[in-house]
């Protein structure tokens, strides 16, 4: 019989059970321990889900108000066009004929806006840049000219409303403030 192998020789005194006793211990510990790691691992993803969910219900609403604002501003642009129409009725009601049904697609785009959904209107989007690139781009770059003139004249409002209706519009203000500028320019020696 070899004694290091012998199982008995290196036992406790009180036998396997007060080994056995000290390992349901550290056992148990290490389950408690897995189980507060669950939950708080629970608790972190309930939380993220949670704050995604509130985000995307934010942004679902934020884009519905824009949406429902983009549908009303070309609304309102439909019925400028459908006045402009009626003034020429009598000039020539041929122009007016086709102002009118111009503006009556106008209107048909405002409703299309207001009543689909954003993903939907992606989805179009996408679908008309694909089948036709050279005129989705295009209207892209006349919608871009459109909006950049239409805040071109937002600019000039806000600016006649802090300033007044005359600050900068005359030609011989504006060449004094020329002038004075090019003599602070000299005075600075720039």
């Amino acid at each position: 019989m070899n004694p290091q192998n012998s199982p008995t020789l290196f036992a406790p005194a009180g036998g396997t059970d007060a080994g056995g006793a000290g390992g349901g211990a550290l056992t148990e510990t290490k389950t408690k321990i897995a189980q507060t790691a669950r939950d708080a691992a629970s608790k972190v993803k309930s939380a993220a889900s949670d704050t995604a969910a509130k985000a995307k219900d934010e942004a679902q609403r934020i884009v519905s108000e824009k949406k429902e604002t983009a549908a009303n501003r070309i609304g309102g642009y439909s019925a400028a066009i459908h006045d402009s129409a009626k003034s020429l009725e009598e000039q020539d009601p041929n122009i007016a004929w086709f102002t009118h049904r111009a503006a009556d697609k106008l209107q048909g785009v405002a409703d299309y806006v207001r009543n689909r959904d954003f993903n939907g209107l992606r989805r179009d989007a996408e679908d008309i840049a694909r089948r036709h690139p050279a005129a989705f781009f295009g209207g892209m770059f006349l919608v871009g000219l459109a909006l950049g003139n239409v805040m071109k004249a937002s600019q000039r409002k806000l600016s006649e409303q802090e300033f007044g209706p005359d600050s900068g519009t005359d030609e011989n203000d504006a060449g004094g403030q020329t002038e004075l500028s090019m003599a602070e320019r000299d005075a600075a020696g720039i």
